[in-house]
């Protein structure tokens, strides 16, 4: 009987790391039945690089954001969707990062600043800005002409996603 019980307790620490690791809840929602499940951007009209683009074509002013931390932010894309009052949105983070080195260790490590959250509606029909003082507190911005991601395979373009 001990013989059984290694491999038996083996297979099943095997699945409860794997179960444990598979699970991401920053791209993760939980349906009615607790169920998770992940809101997909590909009905979405525009996405990835092109969302980039389109919140970066506002002013460092219309983004809440002063000329220096519009110049130091990266800008980068989740791959999820976000729901915002029943509506799904592609949400752009603006960041900075701050690259940090330890004492006698080579590897390098980064913190990140977000300084502004932006969200494309599905449609392309709205845009919001979050307050960032506030929790669910958003302001539209102005739809300015939409690049459109569905004709050009910007699908598979992710150079600037974060999952």
């Amino acid at each position: 009987m001990k013989k059984y019980l290694l491999p038996i307790l083996a297979v099943i620490i095997c699945f409860t790391v794997f179960a444990a690791c598979s699970k991401n809840a920053d791209d993760s929602t939980t349906d009615a039945d607790g169920k998770i499940t992940t809101i997909t951007t590909e009905p979405a009209a525009i996405i990835g690089d092109h969302a980039i683009k389109l919140i970066k074509s506002y002013s460092a002013e219309e983004l809440s954001l002063t000329e220096e931390e519009f110049k130091e932010c990266q800008f980068m894309v989740r791959k999820s969707g976000n729901e915002i009052h029943g509506d799904y949105y592609i949400q752009v983070i603006a960041t900075v990062p701050t690259e940090h080195k330890k004492e006698g260790d080579d590897n390098t490590y980064y913190s990140f600043d977000n300084k502004g959250e932006y969200y494309i509606r599905y449609d392309g029909k709205q845009i919001l800005k979050k307050n960032m003082d506030e929790e669910d507190s958003y302001e539209e911005l102005e739809v300015k002409e939409l690049p459109t991601s569905a004709d050009d395979s910007a699908h598979e373009a992710s150079s600037d996603t974060t999952e």
